[in-house]
């Protein structure tokens, strides 16, 4: 059952696949913005999906982050998720990414709790 103030973390080490370079901001090879984002989402939904019920999943709805500081190809990051606020099937998440016990991105997330095949029948 999901509660507020429950947490989650996951580390991962930014790879060459990762950079702003490859998204086409030539020659700066560093984490990009979309994969920190990409990355809190995805603590996030792991938080949630971990105390969903069977054939339930969430989906992002809002993304409001900063990213304070960049990363480069090798370190390892941690993003922790919280849970702050549950109003029926939002789920209001705060994110913080952090290398070395320092701040690199910031935030706060909302996802909704949806039933998957109800949600994928109505975009097919």
């Amino acid at each position: 059952m999901l509660k507020e103030e429950m947490s989650f973390k996951q580390e991962k080490i930014v790879n060459a696949n990762e950079t702003a370079s490859l998204l086409g901001a030539v020659g700066i090879e560093v984490f990009s913005t979309p994969m920190l984002i990409a990355f809190m989402e995805h603590t996030a939904y792991k938080l949630a999906q971990e105390h969903l019920s069977p054939g339930e999943t969430t989906v992002g709805v809002v993304v409001n982050i900063e990213h304070l500081k960049p990363n480069k190809v090798g370190d390892k990051i941690l993003c922790t998720a919280t849970l702050k606020k549950i109003e029926g099937k939002k789920l209001t998440f705060d994110v913080v990414v952090t290398f070395n016990d320092e701040i690199m991105g910031k935030g706060t997330h909302v996802r909704y709790i949806v039933n998957l095949e109800k949600f994928l029948n109505k975009i097919n």
